[in-house]
């Protein structure tokens, strides 16, 4: 009896140590002790493992950012706001054409005149400058004699004293439209102002090219002009379209260049030494400089418009 008792012990002894071994073996990780650690949760240690060869210094390797699309910002309209559009760039004014039918003839009693239409008056200055000094005050609807046009300046005589005013301040129409201004550029050197549309016609007298006109009325081939003190026709071709110009410019001397002591400064139509000649200006002269760049200088010079190279020219004092 004691050897039975004694072996159902041992096999009761056996069986519980075998159950507590199979107990630990399927235990989930981390229930049964704390040392159990699970590699799903803190990666293999192979996974981690990264050749040499294709390890990247990061100074040498360029920061890569997603960019997102820029956002959109949708403004709900107004709906009382007025409509808005860019303003097309305003056209120089220009003269329309005339039928020939309807071309006015020459006035043979034209005299080289012009009237102050500013309310205020203008100045008359001593040179072509505000800068120069004031001659005389010309009221509004003064009558003046017109002695050189020029598209900034006008060379005038008034009550026998000549000067200068700006030329927007002068109408030469005497109570019709008022009339354009136009530069000859006939490639000849002048214009040939004639009795009627043809070229046939009796020449009255010639316009040097560079020098600016009172342009009457614009024909498709033949155009009615007025130059000291004449009317007549001239090609139209020949004509470069211009307004009174508020660029007033800037009054310079004209110098002789290094080494010489005088000069006589070619007038160009073009900033090009092979352009034609309009006329030459002595040192010492005056021309009023318009604008500059490369090397030239447009002018405006007695009423001659054209280029002069700009080392010939020093600032007016």
């Amino acid at each position: 009896m004691t050897h039975m008792k004694c072996c159902f012990a041992l096999a009761l002894a056996m069986t519980l140590v075998l159950s507590l071994s199979m107990g630990l073996a399927e235990s989930p990780a981390g229930e049964g002790t704390d040392e159990l650690v699970s590699y799903e949760e803190e990666g293999s240690p192979e996974d981690d493992f990264i050749p040499e060869d294709m390890l990247v210094d990061e100074e040498d390797s360029p920061l890569v950012m997603e960019t997102l699309p820029p956002a959109v910002l949708v403004e709900t309209p107004d709906p009382d706001a007025n409509p808005t559009s860019t303003p097309d760039p305003t056209p120089m004014p220009t003269l329309p054409v005339t039928q020939d039918k309807d071309m006015p003839a020459p006035n043979a009693q034209a005299k080289a005149e012009g009237i102050v239409t500013l309310p205020e008056g203008i100045a008359m200055f001593e040179m072509p400058s505000t800068e120069s000094s004031i001659l005389a005050q010309l009221d509004s609807g003064a009558l003046i004699t017109v002695k050189a046009l020029g598209l900034s300046w006008t060379k005038v005589d008034s009550a026998g004293r000549e000067g200068y005013v700006p030329t927007y301040a002068l109408s030469f129409a005497y109570g019709s439209p008022q009339p354009g201004l136009a530069v000859v550029t006939a490639p000849g050197g002048k214009l040939t102002l004639r009795q009627e549309m043809t070229t046939k016609s009796k020449a009255l007298g010639t316009v040097p090219s560079g020098r600016a006109v009172v342009l009457l009325a614009k024909g498709k081939t033949f155009s009615l002009v007025r130059f000291e003190g004449k009317e007549g026709y001239v090609l139209t071709a020949h004509l470069a379209e211009e307004t009174a110009d508020r660029n007033l410019g800037m009054l310079t001397e004209v110098v002789p260049a290094e080494g010489r002591t005088t000069a006589n400064v070619r007038l160009r139509a073009e900033p090009d030494r092979q352009a034609p000649t309009y006329t030459t200006v002595k040192n010492g002269r005056s021309v009023v400089v318009k604008e500059t760049g490369d090397g030239w200088s447009a002018i405006e010079f007695e009423g001659y418009h054209g280029y002069m190279m700009s080392e010939y020219l020093k600032r007016w004092e």
